[in-house]
Parts: structure tokens; C-alpha cells; sequence
């Protein structure tokens, strides 16, 4: 056995579930989500489909799985690109709260296939947990809020703030994506965006 199938095999214990996700995700961004299958994961990685089902018992557990650390990824992200904007005053709030579209948006161009799993039918959130308890939203709705306490945006629109930027982002990311829309349509979204929600 060659030293490099015994790097391939030889996990310690916790490690091949870390492993496996990673496999995963690398499959994923070469052949799309509709190609994910437990087994050719462990292929890739030398290990044997059983060693994969004690970690992950089908493939829905794995794409949940792969789901949860890209929703992580995703939020790490934003936190450290709204990081550019510090300050209470409206031009900072103003700039972090763009700022949430474009590294969005960024990221789903960079990763079309992991995009397309996370929001394309594959990766529910249907295992009890509320879309408000996702980081990446919590971080919508903090900015959502510092937009109305700075005098931004008016407390009355505060209600629809999440609705309206999720959906519309998120559509204009979906058809960007896809070829229905150029890629210079995601900044005017923002205006428009901007302007639904009364800031200013």
C-alpha cells in the first residue's frame, strides 16, 4: 500500500465525518448537487460506504450536513466583509447593509453549485429549525434594526425589512446565476431595494 492511499485512509476518530463534508463539497462544485451520492463520496476519499453511513446514514443526512458547514462558511463571510464598515452613523449602516447583497451575491458567483444546493431544492430546513435561527439572517435583522435606530429607515417598514431583502436578493442572485439577468442588474436591485424599504 502506497503512502498516499494510507494518508487517503488512515482518519483518526471525528475526523472522517470533516473529511466526508469536505469531499463532498468538492464533488459538488465539479458535478453539481444532482451528482452527490454517499457513495461515490467515499470513493473519492478511499474509504469504504460503510465507514461513510456511520456518519451520515443517506444522502439527505449528508446533504445536511454539507448544508450546515456551508451556511457557516457563508456567515463567517459576511461577518468579516461587514468588518470594512464600522460605525453607528448612517453612511456605515447604510454601506454594511449593502454590503450583505454584494458578499451574497459574490459567494454565489464564485459557488454556483454550492448555491444551487443550498437553495435549489436540495437543503430544506425542515429538521425543526426556524430560518430565524440561521447566523446568516440573524445578521439580516441586526442590520435591519441599526438601519431604523441610526434614522435610516422608517420604523413602520421595519416589519417587511427581512421578507423584502431575502426574496429579492435572492431571486436576483437565482436568475444572475442562471443567465436571465446580467451581472450589472444586482447593483440596481440594491437601489431598488433600498428605495421599497424607505432608507435614506
Amino acid at each position: 500500500m502506497s503512502v498516499a492511499r494510507v494518508s487517503r485512509t488512515s482518519y483518526h476518530h471525528g475526523n472522517l465525518e470533516e473529511a466526508l463534508i469536505t469531499s463532498a463539497i468538492k464533488l459538488i462544485r465539479k458535478h453539481g448537487p444532482d451528482n452527490l451520492s454517499l457513495r461515490a463520496v467515499a470513493s473519492e476519499l478511499g474509504v469504504s460506504p460503510s465507514a461513510a453511513y456511520h456518519y451520515f446514514p443517506d444522502k439527505d443526512s449528508l446533504v445536511h450536513g454539507v448544508g450546515d458547514h456551508l451556511f457557516a462558511e457563508l456567515t463567517q463571510m459576511m461577518e468579516k466583509s461587514l468588518e470594512k464598515f464600522p460605525g453607528k452613523n448612517i453612511k456605515a449602516t447604510k454601506s454594511r447593509f449593502r454590503e450583505i447583497g454584494r458578499a451574497y451575491f459574490t459567494w454565489a458567483s464564485k459557488e454556483p453549485n454550492l448555491f444551487r444546493l443550498l437553495f435549489g431544492g436540495f437543503c430544506s430546513m425542515d429538521r425543526g429549525k426556524s430560518h430565524k435561527e440561521d447566523s446568516s439572517f440573524k445578521i439580516l435583522e441586526k442590520t435591519l434594526d441599526e438601519l431604523v435606530e441610526c434614522g435610516a429607515m422608517p420604523k413602520k417598514l421595519r416589519p417587511y425589512g427581512e421578507v423584502l431583502a431575502w426574496t429579492s436578493v435572492q431571486g436576483a442572485v437565482t436568475l444572475i446565476l442562471e443567465g436571465h439577468l446580467p451581472k450589472s442588474s444586482f447593483d440596481d436591485l440594491l437601489d431598488g431595494l433600498e428605495l421599497a424599504l424607505g432608507v435614506r
